[in-house]
């Protein structure tokens, strides 16, 4: 990270060395990010109220993964729901979210490089989940990112951070939950607090628009050496370890829990009397998928070197609906929409609204 950081100074420098007279501006605060939120990315931080109609993969079930001790593998345990979910087929979103750029350094001169700009961006993100009818709460997760943006002449910029995702049950899981055995029970195995954390992946985003229609961008996510949590205990790579053990010590050393992502956003004002119409495409691909367990009865949990990432695709389509509202449409393929559902193979179509706040915001700004 520091010889990026070292890059991105030999840059700037260089590009105020061309010319004698430039202008500096300095904003405290701004809701304009220098590397914007990618469009279809269904982590992204915003503020929305959504309709989600499930084609499959609505949630029936929770696993959880058991860590034993040093000879004894990881397995499985299924716990069924007591009922099925109000609802099912559908439910409600609603995301709590903003990027906000603080301590942005921009410096305009005569080059094509023109401005560069550089600061400290924070994204955070609540996302809950309820029940079509919008009383229980299935579940929420926790998701941002924090670190350092840089951005050259509005055309390429790159983020360097750290990101988080923490997910939590809600009511309409925990009394459903059953053995099989003793409905309506919970069985004292069940684990309240279990999570699907990443705690904090290292980041890097490069994002790039040719034209002013165009953009396309790439991230890629790894844990570090000093992860503070890694869960399920089933994705953590072999250096992972708990009470002086590896977790996983038989994973190979090529196997690292990574996730990528891509993708590309067009936009243009077809109805220019409203604003713009964005379509987007984001592709995420985690290297847990490499990690087999059975999701159906529960078992032992194995690692496959020769299987593919999970992949999943969301294509989204967005309409201004003039300042500060957007209508949404959305069709996602792959993971549930709440990280601890992990193991669900899910599709659904959403609707909704999206609430745009002017993006121009800046304040406390010192300029020369």
């Amino acid at each position: 990270m520091k010889k990026i950081i070292i890059v991105m100074l030999v840059i700037l420098f260089a590009g105020l060395s061309l010319s004698a007279d430039f202008d500096y501006q300095l904003d405290l605060i701004s809701l304009d990010p220098l590397h914007k939120e990618y469009f279809a990315d269904r982590s992204k931080p915003e503020t929305s109220l959504t309709y989600l109609f499930f084609i499959e993969g609505f949630p029936d079930r929770l696993i959880q993964d058991k860590y034993v001790s040093e000879g004894n593998p990881n397995y499985v345990k299924v716990y069924n729901f007591n009922g099925e979910i109000p609802g099912t087929g559908k439910m409600v979103r609603f995301n709590l979210g903003e990027t906000i750029s603080l301590l942005r350094n921009t410096f305009t001169f005569d080059s094509w490089l023109s401005p560069i700009a550089l600061d400290f961006s924070f994204q955070p993100l609540l996302s809950f989940l309820f029940t079509g009818k919008f009383d229980d709460n299935i579940g929420y997760d926790g998701i941002y990112f924090f670190g350092g943006t840089f951005s050259i002449a509005d055309k390429v910029s790159m983020r360097i951070g750290y990101h988080h995702y923490c997910s939590h049950y809600g009511d309409a899981i925990i009394k459903r939950i059953s053995t099989g055995d003793r409905p309506g029970t919970i069985d004292d195995s069940f684990w309240l607090t279990y999570k699907y954390v990443r705690m904090n992946d290292l980041c890097f985003g490069l994002s790039i628009e040719p034209f002013s229609w165009l953009r396309l961008y790439g991230e890629y996510l790894y844990p570090p050496r000093n992860i503070r949590s890694l869960r399920p205990d089933m994705f953590a790579p072999n250096w992972v370890e708990r009470n002086g053990h590896a977790i996983n010590p038989d994973y190979p050393d090529s196997y690292n829990s990574r996730i990528v992502s891509l993708g590309i956003e067009l936009t243009y004002a077809l109805f220019p009397k409203l604003g713009e119409t964005t379509i987007g495409y984001d592709l995420h691909m985690y290297e847990e998928g490499k990690v087999k367990y059975d999701s159906v009865n529960g078992g032992p949990i194995t690692f496959d070197e020769d299987s593919p990432w999970d992949i999943e695709h969301t294509v989204a389509l967005e309409q201004q609906l003039g300042s500060g509202l957007s209508f949404k449409m959305t069709y996602h393929n792959g993971r549930s929409p709440s990280s601890f559902l992990y193991f669900m193979k899910t599709s659904y179509l959403s609707i909704g609204m999206r609430f745009n706040p002017d993006s121009s915001l800046k304040l406390f700004n010192v300029g020369t």
